[in-house]
């Protein structure tokens, strides 16, 4: 036998090894925070995991935004574009931003969640938007522990 160490006092760490380490203790430090919330104890009893791995899991992963649905917009005051997004275990909000051709913000706010567990979201329109130019319609989604997703179509 041998007195050297299996691993020498001499390690680097490089910078991606480096984010990946800090992006999993923040992971892990939000588990122990969430792994008592309802979302998580549920899915965990549908899943056979815990609470507390299905909480690091969400961390690490981000929604995702999967269609906008602006069939029967008209750029009407209060008509619906419908947004799906989904996410590993739940999606917590969904915002839209629609943009004129110069970017500029024509309006935005939230959207809301068309039935419960339901991947499609409604967002009601607030003021009358030309479309011609087709405006840029821009679909945030955002889950629990705050990862974003966006996909925009024009």
């Amino acid at each position: 036998m041998t007195d050297k160490p299996l691993l020498a006092d001499q390690r680097t760490v490089t910078n991606p090894q480096k984010s990946h380490r800090e992006n999993l203790h923040e992971a892990t430090t939000y588990a122990r925070y969430a792994e008592g919330e309802d979302v998580y104890i549920n899915a965990a009893r549908e899943t056979g995991s815990t609470a507390y791995n299905l909480a690091i899991v969400d961390w690490l992963g981000a929604p995702k935004v999967l269609e906008i649905n602006v069939d029967g917009w008209t750029g009407a005051i209060g008509q619906t574009i419908r947004v799906k997004a989904r996410d590993n275990v739940m999606v917590a909000r969904v915002g839209v931003v629609i943009r004129e051709a110069n970017a500029n913000i024509l309006e935005a706010g939230e959207a809301v969640q068309a039935e419960e567990g339901s991947a499609w979201w409604n967002y009601t329109t607030q003021s009358q938007v030309p479309l011609t130019p087709f405006p840029t319609v821009e679909a945030i989604a955002q889950d629990l522990p705050g990862n974003k997703d966006s996909f925009s179509i024009s």
